[in-house]
This record gives structure tokens, sequence and C-alpha cells, in this order.
């Protein structure tokens, strides 16, 4: 009897970490398209209203949700204090401050980095190429994520319940 309450336990935990997993996928998507919001929001800024950079991510983290706007209020405030620090730098570290404990790949991560390096030092135009740019590659993650969500949610709870089943057995 003590046995079957433990493997039935085992099972559950399992299937448990299997469905937190498809969470977190899904949770990864949100959050590209939360991304994928912010930069409109900037380019709207930067180039309709022509606002400076730290100015403009001030404007636009009232406009969006947690990590990103502190992320973005962060950045700002930084930018500002630290004349003389490089745009890149100050982008690079906050963001792994901020955004280290989402749901987003090592990639994703990387790239957003980049964008920072590519964003701080460049007149209105190029800061407009290089946001839509990021655009074109994250709309094609939006996409792939889309695509493979279903499938991958499923496989992600299906392997859970299969790894608990097995470790029930080889307990058992």
């Amino acid at each position: 009897m003590l046995k079957a309450v433990g493997a039935l336990l085992v099972i559950l935990s399992c299937g448990a970490m299997g469905y937190g997993k498809s969470l977190s996928y899904t949770k990864r998507q949100r959050e590209l398209e939360e991304i994928q919001k912010m930069l409109y929001f900037l380019l709207g800024e930067i180039t309709y209203r022509r606002e400076a950079l730290p100015e403009a991510m001030v404007r636009v983290a009232d406009k969006i949700r947690p990590p990103l706007s502190d992320f973005l209020r962060e950045v700002s405030r930084a930018a500002k204090e630290y004349q003389g620090e490089r745009f890149s730098k100050i982008f690079s570290q906050k963001a792994e401050k901020y955004l280290k404990e989402t749901s987003l790949t090592k990639t994703d991560l990387e790239e957003f980095i980049r964008l920072g390096e590519d964003l701080g030092y460049m007149d209105i135009t190029m800061q407009e190429n290089t946001i839509n740019l990021y655009l074109e590659e994250l709309k094609g993650e939006i996409l792939k994520t889309e695509k493979e969500g279903p499938a991958r949610k499923k496989m992600y709870q299906a392997l859970g319940l299969m790894a608990g089943m097995f470790l029930a057995i080889m307990l058992v």
C-alpha cells in the first residue's frame, strides 16, 4: 500500500513538472509578445515624438507590464545618471538583472541584449532601422512559438507523466 502511494506521488509530481514546463513555454510566448509591444511603443516615441531614448523609455514603461516596465525605468534612470557610461553596457546589465527570472531563453535574452548594443549611440533613423530589424526577428520567433506551441506543450506534459511512470516502475 505504501509503495502504491509513493508511486502515485512520483507520477503526479513528474506530471506536475511537465505541466510546469508547458506553462513556462506559454509564458515565454507572452513575454516575447510583450517585448514586441514595448518595441512598437518605443519606435513610435522615437520616430514620431522625436524623443531621446531615455525619455522614450520612461513613457513606454507606463504602457507595459513588469518586469519590462521596471527594466525600462531603470535603464532610463541609469542612462541619465551615468552620462559617461556606454548605453549598451547599462542596457546589458539591467537586462540581465531584470529579465533573468523570466521564461525567456538564453538566446532570447542574448538577442535582446544585442539590440541594446546597437541602440544607444545612433541617430533616430538608425535606431528606427535597428528596432525594425529586431522586430522582424522577433515576429519570426513568435510565429515559431505559436506554431510549435501546442505540440511542445503536449510533449512536455506527456514526458512528465511518462518519466513519472518510469520512475515509479523502477522504484517498485
